[in-house]
């Protein structure tokens, strides 16, 4: 019916157009937009359908950075191109370029869509960079939170990107999940209002604006609860708990934010794939939730039904079922010859509905109508100046991470340390790092602790030390040494596989993690046949046992000593991974070479090590971290989480401290001086003996390209910390599943240890003290339609200016089903002067009281609801009550 009645309008419009041969309904800017969208869609051969629904690396069409005739003519002469991933354009004039080239040689000029990643940051070349979500999401301020989106959205669009895969709104209830520094945190409601805010900055009011993006709530659904905390795992929960939490947040992004992209996952639930499931993508996302956007499935997503699932026994079969149950885009899942012929096959033998195929086309049409694409496809090339990482985006950077970082110990108040300490000794070579987490904008030059230490007056001893992981790592530039002395190794790059004659191009380099996707190394490599080598020496910090692990797409190997130790040369060991064992002595010289070479397709590589210090190697580091505490007055101790130890595919099973790390702990401590511990890390960690050894513990997370300036200045004192956790701290790893609003029958405890966190949700140290009274409910009894009002009092009664976040949490004491013992349902931050007093409101909405009953209907119930405002969901200050009718 709805077909005829748009068909019915189409007609009226046509006829009354007259100039309809000239000006096609789809070009007609006043006509309504999903009126062009089936003007559109009628118009296009099945060829052309199917070209929307494919993404294409920029490799496909550019080469070394700019436009190529010769790639991109190859594409158009087959379909039309949906959208362009992973090319990060440098101005808006190669985008431009390349989008002018593709409208103009393509039959009815529709328009390429850009999309990027943008976590916390675009992601191209020296973006802002923002803290990690998780960081963010401590910052509990909604505002700021709008401010980031709106920084992100105006200078991806400033060089021509559209949209972002961005933001992640599972809620983290998995900190083994090495994913879990990219949610907002473990609350729905928290995670939820962060996530509006920051896709209404993103979107804007008008996404035809030029600093307006579209954003793409990922991973949808039920995602961030994998089996063991391991990526892509199943996930078990029941309808309502999905309901209650994990969808909650999606709802909002969709319905009140109005975000118009959304990512299907890849893992399964209760059986069912994500990117297959028409309960998720057409029941609950289209007709319950009125989505009009576009569905682009998670990187492989597809295919992981025939080689993950195995639900599909074909790709056509996986490729057919994802678009039938409501996804519309693919995500480098196949080849496009392979994705393309698929659903034409399809639809010619009635596997694939032509309904299914022209929704999923029309969902890519409707984005890009509604980013104006048709109308203004181009960006003016002078705006990057004005706004990529500008003064004003930087200074975001810094409030976010100032607002970010919270402490959670502070013994004795050893901090601020003012003026009464001189000489501080800074230990840990994350000290000297700048940690962005996950998807951080390329290329960042952002302030370390010690470099943010020197700016101050105290007396900085700084001891660099290595803090090995358990695991396998990367290989620390400070490591390396090239024939010139320059810190890193001489790379070169050749127009060959055989790494002959001369180099096409050189440069020192530190990163032996590499990852090109199908793109050009460097300007002037081709994308395929090339090859590299890496030299220069290897001096390790430790006497010991180092164990190398190698993998290449497609071939490497590495020397050392002029032996060659690795040996993947051959093109059928392609992601193999090879290892090899040594003994090598602190402070020798190894020469070290490194050869890479890349035939096709994807190029990539990896070279990791694992340290297994000799006892006396560890002590004679020891005897120089010893020296420089006896010196100093504090002891400011680095360390939690390097790159291989926290993110995307890097799950733990255990969140304590890596060994090392603990040790470096248990000798300083011996030392009797004050001791502030600053974590770098992306989850939380289990810290109880920790926490018995030290004064003060500092959780930066990683706070972003200012994240050791906001570090120092907490430290220091220049900056009163008004962080919260937006996630608890275990004591013990094997206290998970551990979150604050557990069901009230979550009551039993252990018999070898607490079954209470080590720092609850919502904790946070101040340097200014606070007081709360006169908790004021404005009705005793509402209906269940009715909102309600409270107020609270909040006082400082210190002597500095601070900020309190003020926290609400409700109860609903009894209920037709299992309800948490407490839910977060209101926060504000409160900035106060010294001695200042104010009120603040809180309004509770129908929505806030809602649970899902036993028939799975969404509504209030009567009863009696506890009301409970304070510091955090375990230092609740005042408590009252009232009655749903």
């Amino acid at each position: 019916m709805k077909r005829i009645i748009i068909g019915f309008l189409i007609m009226i419009v046509i006829l009354s157009c007259k100039d309809e041969q000239k000006t096609p309904l789809y070009l007609n800017e006043n006509a309504d937009i999903e009126l062009r969208v089936s003007d559109l869609v009628s118009r296009m051969t099945l060829e052309e359908k199917v070209g929307q629904l494919d993404m294409y690396s920029s490799n496909d069409l550019v080469y070394s950075g700019r436009l190529s005739i010769e790639k991109t003519d190859k594409v158009l002469k087959k379909t039309t191109i949906g959208s362009v991933h992973d090319y990060y354009p440098e101005s808006a004039e190669v985008s431009n370029e390349l989008q002018k080239y593709i409208i103009e040689n393509t039959r009815l000029g529709i328009p390429v869509l850009f999309i990027e990643e943008a976590l916390h940051g675009y992601q191209g070349n020296k973006g802002t960079a923002f803290p990690i979500p998780i960081g963010m999401g401590g910052m509990w301020d909604v505002e700021l939170m709008e401010k980031i989106g709106r920084a992100i959205g105006a200078e991806a669009r400033s060089v021509g990107v559209h949209m972002v895969l961005s933001p992640v709104l599972g809620i983290g209830r998995e900190p083994r999940w090495g994913r879990v520094q990219e949610t907002f945190g473990e609350d729905s409601y928290l995670a939820a209002r962060n996530g509006v805010a920051i896709i209404q900055g993103m979107q804007g009011n008008d996404l035809t604006a030029d600093n307006a993006i579209i954003a793409e709530p990922k991973h949808f659904g039920i995602h961030s609860i994998p089996e063991g905390g391991k990526n892509t795992a199943p996930v078990f929960t029941g309808e309502r708990d999905a309901r209650t939490n994990f969808l909650y947040v999606f709802e909002k992004a969709f319905t009140e934010a109005g975000a118009l992209g959304a990512m299907a996952a890849y893992h399964e639930w209760d059986g069912v794939p994500a990117a297959a499931d028409p309960w998720l993508l057409k029941e609950v996302l289209r007709e319950e939730w009125g989505f009009k956007g576009m569905v682009l499935s998670d990187l492989g997503a597809i295919a992981k039904q025939s080689n993950s699932h195995f639900t599909a026994s074909t790709p056509k079969e996986a490729i057919t079922k994802s678009i039938s149950a409501g996804l519309d885009m693919q995500f480098y899942d196949y080849s496009h010859e392979l994705f393309q012929q698929s659903i034409i096959e399809a639809i010619n033998d009635k596997t694939l509905n032509t309904e299914d195929l022209n929704r999923a086309v029309g969902s890519v049409l409707y984005v890009k109508f509604k980013l104006g694409l048709f109308e203004n496809p181009y960006i003016d090339s002078t705006i990057k100046a004005k706004r990529y990482h500008s003064p004003a985006h930087k200074a975001l950077a810094l409030e976010s991470a100032n607002k970010s970082i919270t402490l959670l110990q502070n013994k004795n108040n050893i901090l601020p340390l003012g003026d009464k300490v001189k000489n501080i000794a800074v230990i840990g070579e994350l000290a000297n790092k700048v940690l962005l987490g996950g998807y951080s904008p390329k290329n960042v030059e952002g302030v370390s602790i010690i470099n943010a230490f020197k700016e101050t007056n105290y007396n900085i001893d700084f001891v660099e030390v290595g803090v090995p992981a358990n695991s396998i790592e990367q290989i620390d530039e400070r490591y390396f040494e090239t024939e010139n002395g320059d810190k890193g190794l001489l790379a070169e790059y050749f127009n060959n596989v055989e790494l002959s004659g001369e180099p096409e191009f050189t440069q020192v380099e530190t990163n032996l993690n590499k990852y090109w996707h199908n793109l050009s190394p460097v300007p002037g490599i081709s994308d395929n046949n090339f090859s590299i080598r890496w030299k220069g020496y290897l001096s390790p910090e430790y006497s010991g046992t180092y164990k190398f692990a190698l993998i290449a797409d497609d071939v490497a190997r590495l020397s050392i000593d002029g032996n060659v130790v690795l040996d993947n040369w051959k093109k059928e060991q392609t992601n193999s991974w090879s290892h090899y064992k040594v003994h090598l002595e602190k402070g020798k010289k190894y020469a070290f070479e490194l050869d890479f070479a890349e035939y096709e397709d994807y190029a990539g590589m990896k070279l990791f090590w694992k340290i297994m210090p000799d006892n006396h190697s560890q002590q004679s580091v020891s005897n120089k971290i010893l020296e420089a505490t006896r010196k100093a007055d504090v002891v400011v101790l680095v360390l939690g989480e390097k790159d291989e130890e926290s993110g995307e595919g890097k799950d733990k099973i255990n969140l304590e401290l890596n060994s090392f790390s603990k040790n470096l702990v248990n000798e300083v401590s011996k030392s009797g001086k004050p001791i502030v511990l600053v974590l770098q890390n992306g989850r939380p960690l289990a810290l109880e003996d920790e926490s018995l050894k030290v004064d003060a513990i500092l959780e930066t997370w990683y706070a972003g390209e200012f994240g050791g300036k906001a570090t120092v200045d907490i430290i220091t004192g220049k900056v009163n910390p008004s962080g919260k956790l937006p996630i608890t701290f275990p004591r013990y790893t094997g206290q998970l599943p551990l979150y604050y609003n557990l069901k009230k029958s979550s009551t039993g405890g252990y018999v070898d240890g607490s079954n209470q966190p080590l720092f609850a949700f919502g904790h946070g140290i101040n340097y200014s003290k606070f007081e709360y009274s006169d908790l004021y409910i404005d009705k005793p009894s509402i209906t269940n339609n009715e909102k309600q009002n409270v107020k609270v009092r909040i006082k400082n009664i210190s002597g500095r200016k601070g900020t309190e976040v003020v926290q609400l949490y409700i109860s609903d004491l009894y209920s037709s089903v299992v309800t948490p013992r407490i839910q977060l349902r209101g926060f504000k931050r409160v900035e106060l002067e010294a001695g200042e007093e104010k009120e603040v409101s809180f309004i509770l909405h129908p929505d806030d009281l809602a649970l899902w009953n036993k028939e799975m209907k969404r509504v209030v119930e009567s009863g009696e609801f506890k009301i409970m405002v304070g510091a955090a969901s375990n230092d609740i200050k005042l408590e009252s009550s009232f009655q749903v009718k």
